[in-house]
């Protein structure tokens, strides 16, 4: 797959099937509006292409870094949105950011620069709610009647419902912000992840036969409740299960240990790996979150604390057991 991540980068002398949308959860909405494009591809002949941005455009208009609590947070990471893409089988991506350019824009010059011209657009696919121009201006209508002056054929598909709702974005935030991993994997048409580098922990775990393998929590990704969840890892392709908290740990970060710990712990993600003993600090994980037990929790004592744990890990087991 071609990847570009600049307008200026593209010479494209075939026609292409173009997927339009900003596609930030590549949910199974998005998968409809992204899977018409790739099979008129096939059929008409063309390179199938999904134009999409790489960062959120609300974030760039209302002026928000990605680290800002009152930013919209990523479902996918762009670096599992590309390999996401790439799965589905398309030719071509177009991954910008969406800027002062591209903001500004009216909706005509949106559709003969980009639509047209950069991307030599033979069959445009979007959702019924999608937007294009300045202030969001163009309309599917207004898409329809473009493409069909300019030979361009369009599909503009309704919104894909599960379970009787309406499967977006907003509603997969909804659900990750809740815990519900089952119903947030329903609508992504898979298990929610986070994927980071291994590094090194204080190893408390360890000494009370807990080792775990431990992953930033990452500022950008939209993060589920703090807590206990029964969860699956992948280590060089290869699965185990596992179970995971995500938190700062407050019966060990803030004990007799460390009377004077003021500042807030950043929060992590902590992954126990059943039957597992190899050391991998420093390689790359993927961790996939299953169910939500429990919310996290100060323990009077360690012991308690590592009581909860060994109960935890039973619990998880009879999960995957289950499963299985």
């Amino acid at each position: 797959m071609d990847i570009y991540t600049s307008l200026d980068q593209l010479n494209l002398k075939d026609r292409t099937s173009v997927a339009l949308g900003n596609f930030d959860g590549l949910h199974e909405g998005h998968r409809k509006i992204m899977e018409a494009a790739i099979n008129a591809a096939k059929e008409q002949g063309l390179k199938s292409l999904c134009f999409t941005f790489s960062n959120h455009p609300f974030n760039f208009i209302l002026q928000r870094a990605d680290d800002d609590p009152d930013a919209v947070k990523l479902i996918c990471t762009e670096e599992e949105k590309i390999e996401l893409v790439r799965g589905m089988g398309f030719d071509i991506l177009v991954n910008i950011p969406f800027d002062e350019d591209i903001m500004t824009m009216r909706a005509d010059r949106f559709f003969e620069d980009i639509i047209k011209g950069a991307l030599n657009a033979g069959f445009v696919s979007v959702g019924f709610n999608y937007t294009y121009g300045a202030r969001a201006e163009g309309k599917p209508a207004d898409l329809v009647k473009a493409c069909g002056a300019a030979g361009i054929g369009v599909s503009i598909h309704e919104a894909v419902t599960i379970g009787g709702r309406v499967v977006s974005s907003t509603l997969i935030r909804e659900m990750i912000s809740t815990g519900n991993m089952e119903r947030t994997a329903l609508y992504l048409g898979r298990p929610y992840s986070f994927t980071g580098t291994v590094s090194h922990g204080r190893h408390i775990g360890s000494k009370n036969g807990f080792p775990t393998v431990n992953i930033p929590a990452p500022d950008r990704q939209m993060l589920p409740p703090s807590g206990v969840y029964f969860s699956r890892i992948v280590i060089d392709g290869n699965e185990y299960k596992s179970i995971s908290n995500i938190g700062v740990n407050p019966t060990v970060n803030q004990d007799a240990d460390h009377p004077t710990l003021t500042s807030k712990p950043h929060k992590t993600i902590e992954t126990f790996i059943f039957d597992f003993d190899k050391d991998i600090y420093g390689d790359d994980i993927t961790v996939y979150f299953d169910h939500f037990s429990r919310g996290e929790r100060k323990f009077r004592s360690r012991d308690e604390l590592f009581e909860q744990i060994s109960l935890d890990c039973e619990q998880a087991r009879a999960y995957h057991f289950v499963q299985d």
